[in-house]
């Protein structure tokens, strides 16, 4: 244990060393770096890639737009499937994306087409051995599946955890990295890159300006000072949501989350 003499006599007795070599940028990677990640995998003109859990289509068609790719855009959200269609429609792009209102546990799409599977938030949410069959079964022998996914570490206490999960729709194994690992083996998929983010994405929306994570904090702050009032107006589940998704970035920022890019390749 450190000694009261040591921290205020040593650590915190003036300008801190420590503080100082910590308010330079690292040059974090923000979202836009998962896009050069799959560029540089190599994807070719007329190949199919699949999103899974595709929300509003975005990813989707930027890709499609990109690379000269076709696209399914899977979502199991009903109103998900709405803005999807509009955007697809928006955007002019309906020859080259089908819009299909399904989840990964059961994609009615056929065995070995897609070359590319594309799958951002969604794993935490699935039961992984079933989401993991289906996307070996639709791809393409040495086709490729990249996955953000967002783990656990050693630091988020099961308190912490159990609250979160239960509020997210978030199944326990899935943020487990040992677990994702394991059912994407079992699956028949083969690991090629598993690269940890942690807190980059989040360090780089605060550099750019995008995120505020004191302005996350004072809303909490807020929030338990008037819980009881806004539990009664909103109910438990809705407020439950809500502290759950605002402490999300923090946890990242605290290395409580660990969001890590996967690829998978689908051998013969």
């Amino acid at each position: 244990m450190t000694s009261v003499q040591k921290l205020y006599g040593e650590f915190w007795a003036g300008e801190s060393a420590l503080d100082s070599q910590l308010q330079a940028s690292l040059g974090p990677r923000g979202t836009e770096w998962l896009f050069e990640a799959f560029s540089a995998l190599g994807p070719k003109p007329g190949q199919l890639i699949v999103d899974v859990g595709a929300r509003d289509a975005v990813h989707a068609i930027r890709l499609v737009r990109e690379h000269g790719l076709r696209a399914i855009a899977v979502d199991p959200v009903p109103r998900h499937i709405e803005l999807a269609r509009r955007a697809v429609t928006e955007a002019d792009v309906g020859d080259d994306v089908e819009v299909v209102e399904a989840g990964i546990e059961a994609m009615p799409i056929a065995d070995a087409v897609a070359d590319w599977i594309w799958c951002r938030d969604v794993l935490v949410h699935v039961d992984l051995a079933q989401g993991f069959a289906e996307c070996a079964r639709i791809l393409r022998p040495g086709g490729r599946m990249l996955a953000y996914v967002t783990c656990a570490t050693d630091s988020l206490e099961p308190r912490e955890g159990g609250e979160l999960f239960d509020a997210l729709a978030i199944v326990p194994e899935s943020v487990d990295p040992s677990a994702v690992e394991s059912r994407a083996e079992t699956a028949g998929l083969t690991l090629e890159a598993a690269i940890p983010l942690g807190g980059e994405w989040r360090e780089r929306m605060i550099e750019d300006g995008s995120w505020d994570p004191g302005s996350d904090l004072l809303r909490l702050s807020r929030l338990q000072r008037r819980k009881e009032e806004l539990l009664e107006r909103h109910g438990p589940a809705h407020v439950d949501a809500y502290v759950a998704g605002t402490r999300w970035g923090v946890y990242q920022l605290l290395g409580k989350l660990c969001p890590t890019v996967y690829v998978w390749r689908r051998d013969a």
